[in-house]
Order: C-alpha cells, then sequence, then structure tokens
C-alpha cells in the first residue's frame, strides 16, 4: 500500500513535469488511474472468491504491480524514453507521445490491475485468519481492523513524507525505485507466510448464483409468496436433500429475511404430485436469496462513496497543483513537497485510530453492547458526513 500511495499522490508532478502533459489531461490522468485502481478492486475480489483464492491472487498481482513500478522506474531514468527536458510553467513544452507515451500507460496501468486485485484482499485475507465464531476471535478481528488502518495510514504517511522527498531531491526514477523495492519486500514477506496461512477454499463463479437467484424469482414472479417461512426451500426446517440437516452447513445459512420479498419466490417450490427435482435456475435455497439480497443491500453503501473518492480525487491532484503554487518553506532551508500537504490528514489519524480502540470503542460497546462499540456502517456513515465539511471548508476559501 505504501507502494501505491508513493506513485498515486505524487503522480500528477511527474505527469505534468516529467511527461508534459496539461494540467487538465494530467488531472485527469491521475483520476482515471484512481479510478481504474478501485474498478479493478472487484475483479481481484471476484477471482478471489471464484477461483484463486485471497493469498494467490495476492501474489500474482503482487508481481504485476512490481512489473509495473519497474517499468515506470527504467523509464523516469532513461532520457530516451521521455520528452526532452522542459519547464512546463515557462515553456510550451510537447506532451509525450508515440511510444514514450504508450511506455507510461502500459506501465501505470501494469500498477493499476496489481494494485486494485490487492486492495480487496489484503485486509480480508488477513481477516480469514481469525475464527470468526469464536467470541475472544471476533473481538480480536474488530481490533485487527483498527490495527490494519493504522498501519495503512502509516503507510501512506511514510509514502508522503519519505517517498515524496526521496522523489523530489533524487528524482522520480530512485523514487519509482523505492516503491519497487517496497512492493518486492512486501511479496517476499508474503511467501515466507504460506506455510502459516489459513486459506479460504474459492467457491466457483459467484455470479452464476445470482443469476440464479433474479431468474427463478422472475420465472415464478407470479406465485405467492407463503406466509410461513418454514415452507421456502432450503430454510433449516425445509433442508434440500443435498444438504442434510446435521450437515453443519445448515448452521451457517443465513437467516430469512423480510426486506426485498419478490426475491423470496425463487425459493417457492412447485408441487406437482411427482418426484422431478427442478433446476437450480428454478428453484433456489433460502441462503443463496439472502446472499443476493445482502449485495442489493450494500448498493447504496458504495453508491455514497462515490461522492467520498470525488472528494479524495481533487485531494491527490489540484491540492498538490495548489501546493506546488504556495510558499512551503517553515523554516530556513526546510522545504514541504507538494505532495507532502496530503500527509496532514494521515497524521492526525495516526493519533485518532489509537484514541477510537482505547477510548471509544470500550465506552460505545457499555453502551450498544456491540464488540466494535458501534456497528460498521454507523462508522462508515459518521465518516462519510464528516468527510462532507472538508469540501464545505474548500468552497469557502
Amino acid at each position: 500500500m505504501m507502494a501505491i500511495a508513493a506513485v498515486g499522490n505524487n503522480l500528477i508532478t511527474y505527469v505534468f513535469n516529467d511527461m508534459h502533459f496539461p494540467l487538465s489531461k494530467s488531472a485527469n490522468i491521475v483520476t482515471n488511474f484512481i479510478g481504474t485502481v478501485f474498478l479493478l478492486s472487484l475483479l481481484g475480489g471476484f477471482l478471489s472468491d471464484s477461483y484463486l483464492g485471497s493469498f494467490w491472487t495476492m501474489l500474482i498481482f503482487g508481481f504485476v504491480e512490481l512489473s509495473g513500478f519497474i517499468l515506470l522506474s527504467v523509464q523516469a531514468h532513461l532520457p530516451q524514453l521521455r520528452p526532452a527536458q522542459c519547464k512546463m510553467i515557462f515553456e510550451n513544452c510537447p506532451e509525450a507521445k508515440g511510444y514514450k507515451a504508450l511506455i507510461f500507460f502500459i506501465a501505470l496501468y501494469l500498477v493499476a490491475l496489481g494494485s486494485g486485485c490487492l486492495k480487496p484482499n489484503i485486509i480480508s485475507h488477513g481477516a480469514d485468519q481469525f475464527i470468526k465464531e469464536d467470541s475472544k476471535q471476533s473481538k480480536k478481528l474488530s481490533t485487527y481492523f483498527n490495527v490494519a488502518y493504522f498501519a495503512f495510514c502509516m503507510g501512506e504517511l511514510i509514502a508522503l513524507t519519505l517517498l515524496v522527498w526521496v522523489q523530489t531531491h533524487a528524482g522520480m526514477d530512485v523514487g519509482f525505485g523505492v516503491s519497487a523495492a517496497a512492493m518486492a519486500v512486501g511479496l517476499i514477506s508474503l511467501i515466507s507466510g504460506t506455510a502459516l496461512y489459513k486459506n479460504k477454499p474459492s467457491r466457483g463463479s459467484i455470479f452464476t448464483p445470482i443469476a440464479q437467484v433474479f431468474v427463478a424469482a422472475i420465472s415464478k414472479r407470479k406465485q405467492i409468496c407463503p406466509s410461513n417461512i418454514e415452507m421456502l426451500y432450503g430454510n433449516k426446517n425445509n433442508v434440500p436433500n443435498h444438504l442434510p440437516a446435521t450437515s453443519t452447513n445448515v448452521n451457517n445459512l443465513l437467516h430469512h429475511t423480510e426486506k426485498f420479498r419478490f426475491l423470496d419466490k425463487a425459493c417457492i417450490r412447485i408441487e406437482d404430485g411427482t418426484e422431478r427435482t427442478e433446476s437450480p435456475w428454478r428453484l433456489c435455497t433460502v441462503a443463496q436469496v439472502e446472499q443476493v439480497k445482502v449485495i442489493l443491500s450494500v448498493i447504496p453503501i458504495f453508491a455514497c462513496t462515490i461522492i467520498f473518492n470525488t472528494i479524495l480525487a481533487q485531494l491527490q491532484t489540484f491540492s498538490v497543483q495548489q501546493g506546488s503554487a504556495m510558499n512551503t518553506n517553515i523554516a530556513k532551508g526546510f522545504h514541504i513537497p507538494p505532495a507532502s500537504l496530503q500527509a496532514i490528514p494521515y497524521i492526525i489519524l495516526i493519533f485518532v485510530i489509537p484514541l477510537y480502540e482505547t477510548l471509544f470503542v470500550p465506552l460505545a460497546r457499555r453502551f450498544t453492547g456491540k464488540v466494535s462499540g458501534i456497528s460498521p456502517l454507523q462508522r462508515v456513515g459518521t465518516g462519510l458526513f464528516i468527510a462532507t465539511f472538508s469540501m464545505v471548508c474548500a468552497a469557502h476559501n
């Protein structure tokens, strides 16, 4: 995470000053890069859950990201792979074109592909090491997420201070090289713990069960949902033949909920007096339907974060250029690189997270009875609400 942070947060400086793209185009390149990283997180999660597992997904795409860093470093080091040196502020410099632009974008999107597929698996792989059914382990899991976010903030802080300083004073080629080295160290660390990991088995395509629920619900749209949920196929008291009642899987079935009741029609079994087994595209279990309900329920949460990431994009693009126009000397001979101004939120978080874990969570736990103090959804909502004030302040200024 530190490696991608060092590149992403100071990328606009390299794109503008070294590749000579206009400021507006540079900002678009950076925001497109950031957006691609987040979109490819869906691919990383899909591959992990369906086919590869989190460990192999991280390992494979870690090397993809490493190759992107190496290619960026090589291009930044060799003058023949970049446009001729030129001061963008004072001159009309020709932007990178042809093979120079091609190499840049290949390297950049190798980093995006690797980082995007790593993102959803780093924290989830750590969470897989805990037994969620154990109350003590569950409590540790809540702490783990806070510690993981604290480590993420530390990585961002190092990237925005030390690595940005290296990029500014030693050159972007050295900066990209340090990012590549950090990525290589991370991969070595990941591989070294192979024998100790608890790896969740892949479950096949996640899209097929989702599609089956919608197809079955639509095909039985004229059916009336039973008032007694015990009659739904796959409920605990109505377990399908392939899932014995003594199986531990029954205990892990999702409980039926009342939301999105139209999907429950996928669980209605047609009684025609025969022993004919209905197709999975015509009849689904309650667990399948509830999984789809969960996915539908989190879509509004994802939608809310679109605005938040729009705010974040401004922090990583125009704020850096704004910092370039500011006097960032705070003492004689001490100059803060513009990209390092983004470290301020992470410095605050490094102090806030331990306070949250040691003070707020135990206090909130007394009132709510929840292991994590407040629910993850409440944390997300509170964070998004507070984030709006940053844009209010920016607009006011």
